[in-house]
């Protein structure tokens, strides 16, 4: 048996499976990395997995058929792992849309180089701040963790099951929606008393130009409201990720 079946191929089934996560985690996956660094990391953590799964994995197959099979399944399991966390990005942008709709900062959109399209000041901030955080707390080492234990859950060459992928997906849109509301929650509630308040006064003082009050002092609330909880976001925010690659951990040690 040649090099290309001992090592090559089943060193690229590993380099499939967290390519294919690498390709939508969050922070790896901005398009302000270069895709040659994302390769690199792809690679060298590759590298890194393929000793400690060698043994649970199969050799070059005889046909076309198998060999599609193995690729696509290892494809469709990364994403699935990388995917995961990346969905909790939208629980970023989902509280800065609605920190930007409490705060009057609707309006003042802006070019967001990670989702390639224009949104709310609020919500890039966010976002490039989620991407600072998976990278500064090291979030992709559990990423790559996760690749390394999913071996045991998820052997090679099988798909996931349908049913328990589509009861994740749910789960995780839930989860990420609750959490945005959770995260955005203080400027929110702020926001809505700001108004009540002002609501009042304009009632008690019908000659106050309400209006040219509200709205700076709104955003000066909001602004200062979410520099304080920032780092209480953020935190609750990564914790979560966290949460979600350590659910493809099953034990300390790889044995297959």
């Amino acid at each position: 048996m040649d090099i290309s079946t001992l090592f090559l191929f089943p060193f690229f089934l590993v380099f499939c499976r967290l390519g294919a996560a690498v390709l939508v985690f969050p922070g790896l996956s901005d398009d302000a990395i270069p895709a040659r660094a994302r390769l690199l990391v792809a690679v060298g953590a590759s590298l890194l997995i393929f000793p400690l799964v060698q043994k649970g994995l199969p050799t070059l197959p005889p046909t076309t058929g198998q060999l599609a099979l193995f690729i696509g399944a290892e494809l469709v399991t990364g994403l699935l792992m990388g995917l995961g966390a990346r969905l909790f990005m939208a629980a970023l942008s989902l509280a800065g849309e609605m920190i930007a709709f409490s705060s009057g900062l609707q309006a003042a959109t802006m070019f967001d180089p990670t989702s390639q399209s224009t949104t709310g000041a609020p919500t890039i901030f966010l976002t490039l701040a989620g991407g600072l955080v998976v990278l500064s707390l090291g979030l992709h080492h559990d990423l790559i963790r996760a690749i390394a234990q999913s071996y045991a859950t998820f052997p090679v060459g099988v798909l996931p099951p349908v049913g328990g992928v589509a009861a994740a997906v749910v789960q995780i849109f839930a989860d990420f929606s609750s959490l945005g509301l959770q995260l955005a929650a203080p400027v929110v509630v702020a926001g809505l008393l700001t108004t009540a308040l002002f609501g009042l006064l304009n009632r008690l003082i019908p000659q106050l130009q309400v209006f040219f009050i509200s709205v700076p002092l709104t955003l000066i609330i909001a602004m200062v409201l979410l520099a304080a909880a920032v780092p209480q976001l953020m935190e609750v925010w990564a914790a979560t990720v966290a949460e979600r690659m350590s659910v493809f951990a099953t034990e300390p040690s790889i044995d297959f």
